[in-house]
């Protein structure tokens, strides 16, 4: 049997891929989608929670960012390296 060339491989590896692709997505569109939500709601009104404010928005994009970094670091950890 051959030795992975990752610590975390197979299946486990396949769903961290997969979440670091939706998490690239969130974070290239973010602030495009919005700026759309507060177009949109001063067009067609919102309510008080809806959309967030700029600095709630700052906040969830770092949280987001870190979070995508996490994984990057977790990915690129080769095996027999602890």
């Amino acid at each position: 049997m051959n030795t992975p060339q990752f610590k975390i491989h197979g299946k486990e590896r396949r769903a961290l891929k997969k979440k670091l692709s939706e998490y690239q997505s969130i974070v290239k569109y973010f602030w495009h989608c919005h700026s759309l939500d507060k177009d949109m709601t001063s067009i067609y009104g919102g309510n008080e929670n809806y959309p967030m404010d700029d600095t709630e928005a700052l906040l969830k994009f770092n949280k987001i960012n870190k979070e995508l970094e996490n994984i990057k670091e977790l990915l690129s950890i080769r095996y027999g390296n602890t």
